[in-house]
């Protein structure tokens, strides 16, 4: 059997698709984009088909990354101008503010249950029994803030899993 390859480095399509694992029509989708140089007819330098397929995928994997960054570009402006939206229409406000709010309503709420016991019953038994009841509705309100506190600023994933935890 004859060497392929013996006109000086010639091969037939046949044998190049072979060589780079893709269809004699891809091949010659190659040629006629430019990356592989045909030298005859049916055949293709065996230096000149493999150079081209690499320079190929180094081109399509440059226009993938450049995708890729795009994408990611496209995504943050998407997100800044919801963002934007959400504030303008007061959808979305400040963490701090919306701390400050809770804290004044929850003080307030607080300093109102303070004098309840007083005002209720002159017993002191009942009074302090009563006390460290709204003590105890206090203390866990005041953990369910912080734990949902904790999930505002860790982001939405751990915004759902705090709704779980709540009583």
């Amino acid at each position: 059997m004859p060497d392929p390859t013996s006109r000086s480095g010639q091969i037939p399509i046949v044998q190049a698709a072979k060589l780079l694992m893709i269809t004699e029509q891809w091949v010659r989708q190659l040629i006629r984009k430019g990356y592989i140089e045909k030298a005859a007819r049916g055949e293709v330098g065996l230096v000149n088909a493999v150079q081209g397929y690499i320079r190929f995928l180094k081109d399509e994997e440059r226009r993938v990354s450049k995708s890729a960054a795009a994408n990611a570009v496209q995504t943050a402006r998407a997100r800044e101008i919801e963002l934007r939206i959400a504030k303008e229409e007061a959808r979305l406000i400040d963490y701090d503010e919306a701390m400050a709010v809770l804290d004044v309503v929850v003080g307030t709420y607080k300093a109102q249950f303070a004098g309840l016991p007083a005002r209720v019953t002159r017993d002191h038994a009942l009074r302090d029994s009563i006390e460290n009841e709204i003590d105890d509705i206090f203390t866990r309100v005041a953990d369910l803030l912080a734990s949902r506190a904790a999930a505002l600023q860790s982001g939405p994933d751990a915004d759902a899993a705090a709704e779980e935890d709540e009583p």
